[in-house]
């Protein structure tokens, strides 16, 4: 006995949609942020360029946003210039800052504190915390060690091996200089936005038994993928419902009575620092265009050292015919021999022995909140 094919062409309707869901989607452009830096008293760094000494002071600092209360954890990305406390901030773009080496900065960032503990930092990096510190000095110790990984890269400065921190007998100078080799030795590659993306597998030798239809495979390079459906439900091979499904694991779809399309969705939600910069304004300029910020005059570049939330949501449209009652489905469907990945690029539909997919696969690139 055959699975039951359907060799009816697609709607007008139908195939548009195909064409305009497949297309990748992009967010817009998100407000720039302003706002207002807040300081505290950090640790003085023993450092230099090349052969010459050059200290500095590691205050520990933040951004308050205009119009929010919790402050921002944000470094200086600029140690030879002064900070401006009296003027306000505005979000710039990392290509009008003139600062160098954005996947370093990136990676030391989403490696350092905030994004890490400050104890558990401390302990990865090889250091102790010294059981006499408050929990304040414990994160002082692990921004001031985040922050001289960031300068070793925007500015090209090195962190001093022996003393590196002035009056740091408390174990402050061990804790500081693991962390810096910590952040600087191996960096690795923090991904782009736009460069994740939630796929979907399966369609060409997805079959029909016990009621349901699958496997389809998860592919995500974004994390965990949170999955819904409408005209049916997802299931786990033992039966359980689908809730979340990490990349490479599989999902059944079962349609509801009388149903004969279901769409699934999912979205992969993601923390990643991307290097968003700010820079000296005028409370003027912020009346206007912020994103084009006026400088006030030399001041710090600033970056924010907090994750960007972002997810980056997929849609797939099924038109499904399950076999008429009596007959038994082949083991594996036949396919027309059409590309899966031209198919996706192209948002083309598929007519496969027993299936007829809509693929309406939507990539975005992430929002920041």
């Amino acid at each position: 006995m055959r699975l039951k094919t359907i060799r009816t062409p697609l709607t007008a309707t139908a195939a548009l949609l195909a064409v305009l869901a497949g297309a990748p989607a992009h967010a817009e452009e998100p407000e720039p942020v302003s706002g207002d830096i807040v300081t505290a008293p950090g640790l003085e760094l023993r450092g230099r360029f090349g052969e010459d000494r050059y200290d500095v002071w590691a205050n520990i600092l933040g951004l308050k946003p205009h119009g929010g209360e919790e402050t921002l954890v944000v470094y200086c990305i600029d140690i030879r210039t002064p900070l401006d406390t009296e003027s306000p901030y505005a979000e710039g773009h990392w290509e009008e800052s003139g600062v160098a080496n954005l996947e370093e900065v990136r990676w030391v960032l989403l490696n350092g504190y905030p994004n890490v503990g400050a104890e558990e930092l401390i302990e990865a990096s090889g250091g102790e915390v010294n059981p006499d510190w408050t929990d304040t000095e414990v994160a002082e110790v692990a921004y001031v060690g985040t922050q001289a990984a960031v300068w070793h890269f925007t500015d090209g400065w090195d962190l001093l091996e022996d003393n590196p921190v002035k009056g740091g007998n408390n174990g402050e100078d061990e804790a500081v200089l693991a962390i810096y080799d910590h952040l600087t030795e191996e960096t690795g590659r923090v991904p782009d936005p736009s460069e994740l993306t939630v796929d979907l597998e399966g369609e060409e030798s997805a079959t029909f038994e016990d009621g349901r239809f699958g496997p389809y495979t998860i592919r995500s390079s974004a994390g965990p993928v949170t999955l819904g459906a409408e005209g049916g439900r997802l299931e786990t091979e033992g039966g359980d419902e689908v809730e979340t499904l990490d990349d490479g694991e599989e999902f059944w779809i079962v349609l509801d009575e009388d149903a004969r399309e279901v769409t699934v969705s999912g979205t992969a939600a993601y923390d990643l620092p991307v290097g968003r910069v700010f820079l000296a304004t005028t409370d003027e300029s912020l009346t206007g265009d912020a994103a084009n910020a006026v400088t006030s005059g030399e001041s710090q570049k600033l970056i924010l050292a907090e994750a960007r939330e972002g997810e980056i949501p997929a849609e797939w449209r099924f038109a499904l015919n399950a076999p008429e009652s009596g007959e038994t489905p082949k083991p594996q469907l036949p396919t027309t021999g059409t590309s899966l990945s031209i198919a996706f690029a192209a948002g083309l539909a598929l007519l496969m022995g027993g299936m007829t997919v809509i693929v309406a696969s939507k990539r975005r690139k992430a929002t920041d909140h």
